[in-house]
């Protein structure tokens, strides 16, 4: 049977929109699709004048949209790309028609659940790549898609053995900037606010305006949650009104369940919190607050949250530990306005903005140490170079005295700490001889007043290029003078180890409520460490006394 110069290889069958066909034309297979409404009216008396006109004004826009949408979209899509948008349409009768070349691979719906769980995480990202560039595509455009769902983002297995998605069945697609009169979607993947569009009678042109392109983000977002663990997301909790809809066996959509006051739970079956943030972030009950296609594209396109260490000047260290137990994943540092904060980022995708005293007071960190450069002692007669000291990888500075000498004790942002006398000090140029009066603040951004991150090349350990008198070095006894290790740690000093780092002595230490060591050379220099790194520098070694 030949329809409209196609030739059908398969019978009609019935569909959402009307009917649809298999057919060849010039050697080459279609997908032919048969809108059952709206119709272009029979002008054969059946009908009134007013309303023979409605219905042809319905039939009339409604081509036009639909060919429009089609025009557009075919500047950006071609023959085997991600977006499959008919090639052809045409009026047989009075029903309009679509004709789409068939595509081949493509996952059947009874297939769908199987494939995706059988595939890798790293196989679902190029899923999601492709859908979030095809829909970007779209968007690009002004288009709207408005029926995404898993049936309509359709899996493929291409020549190459690799599965990707593409978009088909633009039927309900509109221009931003021409609403059609209704908005229609699928019920299971509404928006919140295309399902209060959908639930309500009044109102309608204000809530119409709340639907935009982010609906399709909403819609995706659940798709994208289906994709990593074959479901969609829970929510949180219910009110009792959708308890007793849950009790009868009703399905409580995810729109449902943001638009009654309560939230979804993204699974735990997600692992990657960079995919879990995103996909929260989609499902966002508020449209601004989602990103946008494009920004989602390039969220899927970057690397896991990672543990960034803190701002140097905000003095603090890190429990790795304790972000674990947390469940907190990435941790980075943010500079809104010269106002220095962090993001912390959780395992599920949770996020939280969180201030330096925050951080401590939640117990994150191992150790405090100052901020900023202290006064010298009003003997020393000496200002410092905090410029210098800064490029050097010290954040701050306070008066100490060792042996009864008085001198300084400067830190770095991992709380390790040297001392120095006001002699080195001068010798080194992080001080200078006289006081001077405080500089006038420098119209400069404060991200320049302070490096970000302590500069890779700073060494380990500062160089003593001024020697000690040899009096006071033959003070010093030849074999390291070495504590006692805390109980706990179960540890034993190395003086082999101490000598060849040039360590004359160490004694037991606290910094910030964590238990170490002061290391001390013949400089008068002092560095605190915690057990597990003077293992690491050999400066000890495990005991063995607990059996670990």
């Amino acid at each position: 049977m030949t329809f409209h110069g196609y030739e059908l290889i398969t019978d009609w069958k019935n569909s959402q929109c009307g009917q649809t066909a298999a057919a060849v034309k010039g050697g080459r297979k279609y997908f032919l699709k048969k809108y059952q409404t709206p119709v272009m009216p029979l002008d054969n008396g059946t009908l009134d004048a007013k309303t023979f006109a409605h219905n042809k004004e319905l039939f009339t826009d409604f081509v036009k949209t639909r060919k429009g949408v089609n025009t557009t979209i075919r500047t950006i899509a071609g023959s085997g790309g991600n977006i499959v948008i008919p090639c052809d349409e045409f009026i047989e009768g009075n029903q309009y028609v679509e004709a789409a070349e068939f595509v081949e691979g493509a996952v059947s719906d009874d297939e769908t659940e199987a494939v995706l769980a059988s595939l890798s995480v790293d196989v679902k990202k190029l899923l999601m790549q492709t859908a979030a560039g095809a829909l970007f595509s779209v968007h690009s455009k002004g288009i709207v898609h408005s029926d995404l769902k898993l049936k309509n983002v359709l899996l493929v297995r291409n020549k190459t053995g690799n599965y990707v998605a593409k978009l088909i069945d633009f039927d309900s697609s509109w221009f931003v900037d021409d609403k059609p009169e209704e908005i229609v979607g699928t019920i299971d993947y509404y928006s919140p606010e295309l399902g209060e569009y959908a639930d309500s009678e009044d109102d309608r042109e204000e809530l119409e305006k709340r639907i935009t392109e982010k609906t399709d983000i909403f819609s995706l977002g659940l798709i994208f949650h289906y994709y990593l663990c074959g479901a969609m997301p829970e929510p949180v909790s219910l009110t009792p009104k959708l308890e007793k809809r849950k009790a009868k066996g009703k399905v409580i959509y995810s729109w449902i369940v943001l638009n009654s006051g309560c939230e979804l739970r993204i699974s735990p079956e997600i692992k990657s919190p960079k995919y879990a943030s995103l996909i929260r972030d989609m499902l966002s009950k508020d449209p601004a607050a989602r990103p946008t296609s494009s920004e989602v594209l390039k969220r899927l396109r970057e690397a896991e949250p990672v543990i960034e260490e803190p701002w140097p000047e905000h003095g603090i260290m890190l429990d790795k530990d304790k972000l674990a137990a947390a469940n907190i994943a990435g941790l980075k540092k943010v500079n809104t306005g010269g106002a220095k904060t962090y993001e912390l980022i959780y395992s599920d995708g949770a996020k939280k903005s969180v201030s330096r005293d925050e951080l401590i007071s939640m117990g994150l960190t191992l150790a405090v140490i100052p901020t900023g450069f202290c006064e010298p002692w009003a003997e020393h007669d000496l200002t410092f170079d905090t410029e210098r000291l800064k490029s050097r990888g010290f954040v701050a500075g306070e008066q100490c005295e060792l042996a009864g000498a008085k001198g300084y004790r400067l830190y770095r942002a991992d709380s390790n700490s040297s001392f120095f006398k006001p002699e080195m000090l001068i010798a080194m140029k992080y001080a200078v001889k006289g006081r001077t009066a405080p500089a006038a603040p420098a119209a400069e951004p404060a991200a320049e007043s302070v490096p970000e991150s302590v500069p890779e090349t700073v060494p380990e350990s500062i160089p003593e290029p001024v020697p000690e008198p040899a009096a006071e070095a033959s003070a010093e006894p030849e074999t390291p003078a070495i504590a006692e290790p805390w109980e706990e740690h179960d540890i034993v000093f190395s003086p082999e180890g101490m000598a060849a780092k040039g360590f004359i002595r160490c004694e037991r230490a606290e910094l910030g409520g964590v238990k170490g060591y002061n290391f001390y050379n013949g400089g008068g220099g002092c560095r605190f460490l915690r057990p597990e790194m003077a293992v690491i520098m050999k400066l000890a070694e495990k005991s063995g006394k607990s059996g670990g």
